[in-house]
């Protein structure tokens, strides 16, 4: 938190300067009232002019407004500025995540901290920890105020009472920090089902929105709960701070009252107390304020600096070229009632591998730990002899998902990932794939609203775009009519300098184009080969009865 603070430090000393200059110049007025009511009851010893006080009174008024305007300007710029620079760190050390890491957490929490939680500590960290520092400086001036222009006696009483009631936050804090931070969770939890109702929206319809709308409510009612919570503990935490801020003020009428009716102090300086003690009182007020804001906000404060920590990328060899293979080495992974079993094989450079087998039975497993969405629990996989673990693969190696991420963006920020990858052959891919369809995806500004088959083909055009060497996907053509996948799949066969690796489920003729074929079953590779060895066996004339 401190390296965010440090980036705006210059609007955080302007700020407080220039606050301490207006708070001293207000300061003033309490006192200019005094020397005016104690010339017209001819009880001070020093005269002035009305015309001398009254200028000086519109000098403080005009010198304050001017300072807490420039104040307030530099307020906004650093508040601003820290809320962009937090929100930047958490979304470029979120970036840094691996895939696994990543996903361990729901989306929705992500989206939570990144439009809630952020502004959060902004408004109840940040400000209230520099009000805090300038509401101590105020303190400090209109206690030297108190001291040198009103009576010290008066000064000592409500000095003391004061620090006093800075003590209060202490019985209250921790509590309301729990409070606040139990809703804050919930709100994530609230942000995260309506993610996912909305995701959900084509299963609403008569028969299922009713219970839809009451599972809304749960959690609804479940946030507001939590919220109520804690705005009743806050309500009175600050019934609390405002009791004893009017104590203060009832222990100055006191002692002032008590000096007037003995002659100790003019009326003037009397009139001057009960100014200086609301003069003062505000600062305090501010400063329980503050340490109740901060304390409140501690939980969300580590919630968010869990996730903003010191996460750069992994010390990994950048792989520029892939030579040989990559082999999967006495592989093994396990999930819940999964497993793939000591796997082992060799895919040769340039090579085109279709992946086989019914569903569950290990294919998508393969490309996710290729892709290290998830890692091996034994053996290792190498590629030209070195762990996938330890290397960079961003250049030699791209992947579409069956339902691959297309972006709320137009064809060329899609496929180029906002300029990621070199535009330089986009033209001739595109060439490559003379269909109307293309001519519909190049034209929409939205590409999140093209069709699934449209997608697909897009997600092709960005994994050509990307020009790596390995080329892995998962289900590419789930989508597509016949005709196009005929198109695309020659296509991306036909390119020599190419290794690819594909799973899918389609178990027509168009497999003969591969040069090898791996048939899976139970997490295990039980036959590898090429197309007419594949047909032969068994188990692939059980897959295609199946299928």
């Amino acid at each position: 938190m401190k390296k965010y603070i440090y980036e705006i430090r210059f609007f955080i000393v302007i700020q407080l300067l220039l606050d301490a200059l207006s708070t001293g110049i207000i300061a003033f007025i309490p006192y200019i009232q005094k020397l005016l009511i104690d010339m017209i009851s001819q009880e001070g010893h020093v005269r002035y002019s009305f015309t001398l006080l009254t200028i000086l009174f519109f000098a403080c008024i005009i010198g304050y407004s001017l300072c807490s305007y420039i104040s307030s300007i530099y307020t906004y710029r650093g508040i601003i500025g820290f809320e962009v620079a937090l929100k930047r760190g958490f979304f470029r050390n979120v970036f840094n995540y691996n895939y696994e890491e990543f996903s361990s957490r729901d989306i929705g929490e992500y989206i939570s901290i990144q439009g809630n939680d952020i502004t959060q500590i902004q408004q109840s960290y940040l400000q209230p920890s520099i009000d805090l520092i300038r509401s101590i400086i105020n303190l400090i001036i209109y206690s030297v105020i108190l001291f040198v222009y009103v009576d010290w006696r008066i000064a000592t009483a409500i000095l003391f009472m004061s620090l006093v009631t800075i003590f209060i936050p202490k019985i209250t804090g921790k509590e309301l920090s729990n409070k606040q931070n139990d809703y804050l969770k919930q709100k994530g939890v609230y942000v995260s089902r309506i993610k996912d109702f909305l995701e959900g929206f084509t299963l609403i319809q008569r028969r299922t929105r009713t219970n839809i709308n009451n599972e809304h409510e749960k959690v609804l009612k479940a946030t507001a709960d939590k919220r109520f919570t804690f705005g009743a503990f806050k309500v009175l935490s600050l019934t609390i701070y405002e009791m004893s801020m009017y104590f203060v003020k009832f222990l100055a009428f006191i002692i002032a009252g008590k000096l007037l009716l003995k002659g100790e102090i003019t009326v003037g300086t009397a009139v001057a107390t009960f100014g200086y003690v609301g003069c003062f009182l505000d600062p305090l007020q501010d400063i329980l304020n503050d340490i109740n804001a901060i304390n409140s906000i501690k939980g969300t404060k580590e919630r968010v600096m869990g996730y903003i920590r010191n996460n750069t990328p992994h010390d990994l060899e950048v792989m520029k070229e892939f030579e040989e293979n990559i082999v999967f080495d006495n592989v093994s992974f396990h999930y819940k009632n999964f497993s793939l079993q000591n796997v082992s094989y060799t895919f040769k450079k340039g090579k085109k591998y279709a992946v086989i087998g019914h569903s569950g039975s290990g294919k998508s497993t393969i490309i996710k730990l290729l892709m290290k969405y998830m890692k091996p629990k034994t053996g290792d996989i190498l590629v030209d002899g070195k762990s996938l673990n330890s290397i960079d693969t961003a250049d030699i190696m791209c992947c579409i998902n069956q339902n691959e991420h297309i972006f709320a963006e137009n064809f060329y920020n899609n496929v180029t990932i906002f300029s990621s990858y070199s535009s330089s052959k986009l033209d001739g891919i595109t060439n490559m794939f003379q269909t109307k369809i293309m001519d519909v995806i190049k034209e929409k500004q939205n590409c999140q609203l093209l069709s699934g088959g449209e997608k697909q083909v897009l997600s092709i055009m960005r994994m050509l775009t990307a020009d790596t060497p390995i080329c892995v996907m998962d289900e590419p053509f789930s989508a597509t009519d016949v005709n196009i996948t005929q198109i695309l799949q020659n296509a991306l066969l036909a390119m020599e300098d190419k290794t690819i690796i594909i799973v899918t489920h389609k178990l027509s003729e168009q497999l003969n184009q591969f040069d090898e074929i791996l048939l899976m079953e139970d997490g295990k590779i039980i036959k590898s080969g090429s197309y007419e060895e594949i047909l032969k066996t068994e188990e692939f004339k059980k897959l295609q009865a199946v299928a």
